[in-house]
């Protein structure tokens, strides 16, 4: 049986879909069958760029899904922006976000490049992808490259004991900003405050919903997890260790 909420949130890397890989067929007709129902909202660390090569296509070219996008809302880089499906120009448009300031950019730029160069971090060579990506309102830094394997990414920091450390030096320097670690490699760097908590509180406010309204899913609940903050602001939270455990779970809902 489906919650009794009316907005179902999920996490995408790591609870809908492996790191960086294409949403599968069977996950993304599961989703369908949410948005049919209920409000549905997707927050990752990744850009709307990101979603809409891993996460969209499967809705993108189902017709089907048409009556109901209205129901379906993006949340990225952690929910310091939001994209809502424009129905009349037929396309995601970004509705709402919230700015780094582009001097803390910079800056944090040129200090993750100094963590780079250092070798007390341990930084891998030969990164696959960009290491340091501006996604607007978001710096994101991924030591083995955006694009590298998940084994890779696993293997730089299982323990979180490099990325704590990079953190450690970067908040006394950028205190303008928020700096999470997230995913399997990467830390990012928001407006001070923000994390996927503050992205869900904008968009309730906006609809006029309580965070009673809400279930979310995620697997990074624990503490210092990314999805953690999420649990912290006080909504109903439903941990998963991964998408085979958020498709059972989903399958269970749908009945």
């Amino acid at each position: 049986m489906l919650p009794d909420k009316k907005i179902i949130a999920f996490d995408v890397d790591g609870t809908l879909t492996a790191s960086k890989t294409l949403i599968t067929e069977s996950m993304a007709n599961l989703i369908k069958e949410l948005v049919k129902q209920k409000i549905v909202i997707a927050i990752a660390g990744g850009s709307f760029k990101q979603l809409e090569t891993q996460f969209l296509p499967p809705f993108l070219r189902d017709n089907s899904m048409i009556p109901f996008i209205h129901n379906f809302t993006l949340l990225p880089t952690s929910g310091s922006q939001r994209y809502e499906y424009n129905e009349i120009k037929k396309e995601w448009a970004l509705t709402d976000k919230e700015p780094l300031p582009s001097e803390a950019k910079e800056r944090a730029i040129k200090l993750l490049q100094e963590v780079i160069d250092n070798p007390i971090y341990g930084i891998p060579p030969n990164p696959i992808g960009e290491i340091i990506e501006d996604r607007d309102t978001q710096i994101t830094f991924t030591p083995n490259g955006q694009q590298a394997p998940i084994e890779l990414k696993l293997h730089f920091d299982p323990d979180r004991k490099k990325r704590e450390r990079i953190k450690a030096m970067l908040e006394p320097k950028l205190p303008e900003v928020s700096i999470l670690i997230n995913g399997t490699s990467s830390i990012d760097i928001l407006p001070k405050g923000f994390n996927k908590a503050v992205g869900l509180i904008r968009f309730i406010n906006k609809i006029g919903l309580k965070k009673s309204d809400v279930i979310f899913v995620g697997d990074g609940l624990f503490p210092g997890g990314n999805d953690y903050s999420v649990y912290e602001a006080g909504f109903e939270t439903t941990a998963v260790k991964g998408p085979e455990e958020t498709a059972l779970l989903i399958q269970k809902w749908l009945g």
